[in-house]
């Protein structure tokens, strides 16, 4: 393949995988906590209004500004169709800020980057949280974007090891505020990486004149933003009202337990390709000089991804989505280790055909996966937007006690949380009442959609 055609073969991949990820947010309508910010959102008089409403929700909730000013600006705007061409192109940065994070590529390398797209989009098991839901894709989506181009700059010249002007120090300075104020483990799992590499830096000559300023204040910036991310009095008032089955170390252990159990039940095959390709590395290397050079950004971010899912073990739960920084460190490892092995480590024909082949099957079943889903995802949007009208039109008048239809069960996917943000039976379910607030009624039951016969 000429360069020139795997140019442009790159950039349309790019521009495809934006492309499907937008199609699929106009898909998908909003959802749960969307409508509940929204609704304080909507209550702000102005656009610094916003600025009062963060800090009330930094003292009463949680530390992530970050993500929830960007979430209210969203909700401000009032136009979703802003947000999701955002949310296709942070998706899109993000893949490429992954490829930047790879060594061992070819230029425009669209095998390996098509790889990491099949990740992305298959291997990922909290999708619809993560990337699908207007609240979920700022919390975690925007974030991760904003954390990888941290370590990617970072990592860009911590290897041509240049001093950077004043420019470059005040602005790794700010990124590196803007990642240590994203997620509590996933914050934590980007200082991990940072200081990982500057001890390296630091013993290869066993002085601190090799620590570059950049690395200096990229650093300050992440402890000041991770600090203030911790300090939340939300944080701790969300703390105390969890409850455990077990207090002390076996409290810990439980924890430990349950982080365990998760990363097997969800990204075991992950782990498992991350295992096999290490170990053909060792035998195709021969040697612990030549492993450790061509494997050294593999376990790096390998490494990153058992940091950040194990400092879950600080907090009595969290949910699946929260390990979707964690499951990128160990996708942006498992690439590497691709990369190394179509590109350096294993020149046979045989093991060119199985890697394409490998690409092209997941490419293909992918693609079908995308029609069947995005035909559900259209199907799940038309019975939210009917079911809106049809509230909205209700509230109009005076009844307060209105029975509404739920999703049909047969269109559920993996690229949709409307299920577990749908109405139900229960008159009082959480769900339920905070629908019933946004339209000004009192209580909302849900029905079966087979037998209503309302619209």
């Amino acid at each position: 393949m000429s360069d020139k055609l795997r140019k442009k073969l790159f950039y349309a991949a790019v521009l495809v995988n934006f492309i499907m990820v937008t199609v699929y947010e106009f898909l998908t309508p909003n959802m749960s906590d969307d409508i509940i910010y929204g609704d304080k959102v909507a209550e702000a008089g102005s656009f610094f209004d916003l600025f009062v409403q963060e800090y009330e929700h930094y003292m009463d909730h949680t530390g992530r500004s970050v993500a929830h000013f960007l979430l209210r600006i969203f909700l401000y705007i009032g136009n979703k169709g802003v947000f999701n061409i955002a949310a296709g192109v942070v998706f899109a940065i993000l893949s490429l800020c992954i490829y930047q994070c790879v060594d061992f590529k070819k230029e425009y390398d669209i095998r390996v980057y098509i790889g990491i797209l099949i990740l992305l989009w298959l291997f990922d098991p909290a999708i619809s949280n993560n990337v699908f839901w207007e609240t979920g894709a700022c919390n975690y989506l925007f974030t991760a974007a904003i954390m990888f181009a941290y370590i990617t700059l970072f990592k860009r010249a911590y290897k041509e090891d240049k001093p950077g002007s004043i420019g470059f120090i005040a602005g790794m300075f700010f990124l590196g505020l803007l990642a240590g104020w994203c997620n509590e483990n996933s914050s934590g799992g980007v200082i991990f990486m940072v200081l990982v590499l500057m001890f390296l830096k630091w013993r290869k000559g066993k002085e601190f004149k090799a620590i570059r300023s950049w690395m200096v204040s990229g650093l300050i910036g992440n402890l000041i933003g991770f600090a203030i991310l911790l300090l939340s009095p939300g944080n701790r008032s969300r703390a105390a009202a969890a409850e455990e089955a077990h207090t002390g170390l076996l409290a810990f252990a439980a924890r430990a337990l349950r982080v365990t159990l998760i990363l097997k039940e969800n990204y075991l095959v992950l782990i498992l390709v991350f295992v096999v390709i290490a170990i053909a590395m060792i035998y195709r290397a021969g040697s612990k000089e030549k492993f450790v050079p061509a494997a050294f950004n593999m376990l790096l971010f390998g490494l990153a991804f058992l940091v950040t899912s194990y400092a879950l073990v600080a907090v009595p739960d969290s949910q699946l989505r929260t390990y979707y920084c964690a499951s990128l460190f160990l996708m942006t490892g498992i690439a590497n280790g691709f990369s190394w092995m179509v590109n350096k480590g294993f020149s046979e024909d045989l093991l060119q055909i199985v890697a394409t082949s490998l690409i092209t099957v997941f490419s293909v079943l992918f693609l079908f996966s995308y029609i069947e889903n995005g035909a559900n995802l259209a199907r799940i949007k038309r019975e939210f937007d009917e079911r809106d009208a049809y509230l909205t039109d209700i509230a109009k008048g005076d009844e307060m006690y209105v029975e509404a239809p739920m999703l049909r069960p047969e269109w559920d996917n993996r690229y949709s949380m409307a299920y577990v943000s749908d109405i139900c039976e229960d008159k009082e379910n959480w769900l339920n009442l905070s629908y019933a607030q946004h339209y000004g009624l009192w209580y909302i039951v849900g029905v079966d959609r087979e037998s209503w016969t309302g619209y």
